[in-house]
């Protein structure tokens, strides 16, 4: 018995749109990630965005552009020869970014595909919803790790090591995105076992 259900043509059509934008995302991923790349160029001279903690500056926001003290959370820096293992990061940070991103859109793409064709809870598309849960946890560790390696290799360099605030920072909004698309996942497992059911009794 064939169990898919075919979706109306306006449906159908939403879907493959969702597939030419993601299409459209990984491209601007990889722009994005070749002009970092291009940014760090030979490794001199990079401009590093970090993270402050408690940091003041005099910056020319007040009446004719007088110097006011703010609250500074984040600068960035010119870090003119990075230590090997930050340069490492420089590079691979854009690649691996890149990399997670269109891999994450590939899963979005064949999911909505899988959806244009009334296939939503057909055997596999929850291994999809799983599959993306991982790629979203794994490219968030290792954006964190490659993340606080820039920061911290910048700051140090900067400052000849001494500026004494080593940091690392963790995005909770990822973990929350794992946590929902999980859900999604565990939502679509249900819905092919009562669909393999409800076949049986036909």
């Amino acid at each position: 018995m064939d169990s898919t259900r075919q979706l109306d043509r306006s449906d159908r059509i939403g879907m493959y749109m969702s597939v030419v934008m993601v299409a459209i995302g990984a491209v601007i991923a990889v722009v994005a990630a070749v002009a970092r790349l291009l940014e760090v160029g030979d490794g001199r001279d990079v401009p590093v965005l970090v993270p402050l903690a408690g940091e003041e500056a005099a910056l020319p926001l007040g009446p004719d552009g007088a110097a006011v003290t703010a609250a500074v959370d984040t600068a960035t820096v010119t870090v003119a020869e990075p230590a090997p293992a930050t340069l490492f990061a420089l590079y691979a940070q854009p690649v691996w970014i890149a990399v997670v991103v269109v891999a994450g859109l590939v899963v979005a793409a064949l999911f909505f595909l899988r959806l244009a064709r009334g296939r939503a809870f057909d055997g596999g598309a929850a291994r999809l919803a799983f599959i993306a849960a991982a790629i979203v946890t794994v490219g968030w560790l290792g954006d964190s790790i490659l993340t606080n390696m820039t920061t911290n290799g910048a700051l140090s360099a900067v400052s000849d090591y001494t500026y004494e605030s080593m940091t690392f920072e963790v995005s909770l909004a990822p973990a929350l995105a794992v946590l929902v698309i999980a859900a999604i996942g565990a939502a679509l497992q249900v819905g092919e076992k009562l669909q393999r059911d409800t076949e049986g009794l036909v």
